[in-house]
């Protein structure tokens, strides 16, 4: 069997989670006597180090010609590197590197293509899901992060069953475990001294919904003055957000701290974990809260936080709000609507309503956080080792012409 695997992803920058989860696999891989190569479109300052790493160096495009032209080029690239380097199988994470890396197979014949879906894929513009109707079909092996967006490309996009396979993403909770023990910088304890801390971690986008989740926690400090709100993670809408926490009068209240090297110390020192995205993928973050035992209420969005806090749930069953599922509390999910201007003056909608009554029962209720802080045996469901085992499996039979 081949032993030469490419994995194209856009960049290899610290704190997205499709780039930790691409880097991982690479890594676990290697470690299976496979010889990875990674290929980027695009370098930053922080990324993952890996030996074999390649850049194409490309700038960003906005126009819908310079994109889809750019598809093309890319691809050539991609089959030329491919050939070069006796590359028979191409592993790609994101839309933007799974289109160039199917249609690489235009220009090298022999090439095999997995294309890994990392988020709910139903949330497209017109041309993105024009671009997946036409080439996901040619892709050898579709791998989606959950089974919801399983469920979504075989309604939505027509793709046959058989083309589909889902994998979790792969986390070393041992490792989670150890870095929980590390002490925290003593220029953060002071914000959990004497203190209920609410933690959430995303960058700071409009997909993570922070604002939302700020607007909420305005009303549960106004009955919990002990109650503070850290947020962990970099973004476009850092500066809005702080205008919009100075507004709401909670800059002794509310922390956004950064990209965080080690989020499991934070995790560990907190008392719930808020997940507050309007739509995912596979959530990374709410399994990081599960190895470390932290209660967890998270927006019922598409895809994930279901799959991981009620899997007794069917993935499309009505539910009343809140949810009480057997690892975590899911809260109803927030409208995809982003308006800043008028956030402070705003008042609050029903899902920040909700979010701020859970918020507020989990501080007042001891024996609903006891319950939801056994989420260790959950997250070894999410374990490295057995979802290595399911990679090597997907590739084997790809490479051996098996579905």
């Amino acid at each position: 069997m081949d032993r030469n695997i490419l994995i194209v992803i856009s960049s290899l920058k610290k704190g997205g989670g499709a780039e930790k989860v691409a880097y991982t696999l690479g890594n676990l891989l290697e470690k299976v006597n496979f010889k990875v190569y990674f290929l980027n479109f695009y370098k930053y300052k922080e990324e993952y180090f890996f030996n074999r790493k390649f850049y194409l160096n490309e700038k960003l495009e906005h126009s819908i010609f310079s994109k889809l032209k750019k598809l093309v080029v890319r691809a050539k690239n991609i089959a030329r590197f491919s050939k070069i380097n006796k590359i028979n199988l191409i592993i790609s994470f994101m839309e933007e590197a799974n289109f160039s890396s199917i249609l690489a197979k235009t220009f090298n014949n022999n090439l095999k293509v997995i294309i890994s879906i990392r988020q709910d894929v139903s949330v497209y513009t017109f041309l993105y899901r024009f671009l997946i109707k036409l080439l996901y079909p040619k892709a050898d092996k579709i791998v989606a992060v959950s089974k919801e967006i399983e469920e979504i490309l075989i309604k939505e996009y027509k793709i046959p069953k058989e083309k589909i396979k889902t994998i979790y993403n792969p986390h070393s909770i041992e490792e989670y475990q150890k870095l929980s023990k590390e002490p925290l910088e003593e220029k953060y304890k002071e914000i959990f001294k004497d203190s209920f801390v609410f933690i959430n971690i995303g960058r700071l986008t409009e997909q993570k919904g922070q604002w939302f989740l700020i607007r909420a926690f305005k009303k549960v400090s106004e009955r919990h003055p002990e109650a503070k709100l850290i947020i962990l993670g970099e973004g476009g809408l850092r500066n809005k957000l702080e205008k919009l926490i100075k507004k709401l009068n909670l800059e002794d209240k509310v922390f956004l701290l950064g990209r965080q090297d080690n989020v499991f110390k934070f995790l560990k020192n907190s008392d719930c974990f808020v997940f507050s995205s309007l739509w995912e993928g596979l959530p990374n973050t709410v399994i990081e809260a599960l190895s470390v035992n932290l209660p967890i209420i998270s927006t019922d969005c598409k895809t994930g936080p279901r799959e991981i806090l009620a899997p007794e749930l069917d993935i499309g069953e009505e539910i009343n709000y809140p949810y009480y599922g057997k690892y975590g509390i899911l809260t109803k999910p927030f409208p995809r609507r982003y308006i800043f201007k008028t956030l402070d003056e705003e008042p609050l909608i029903e899902e920040e309503k909700i979010l701020a009554e859970l918020m507020i029962k989990i501080i007042k209720d001891k024996e609903l956080r006891e319950k939801y802080s056994n989420g260790l045996e959950r997250a070894k469901d999410f374990d490295i080792d057995k979802i290595v085992k399911e990679w090597e499996g997907v590739i084997k039979k790809v490479l051996n012409n098996k579905n």
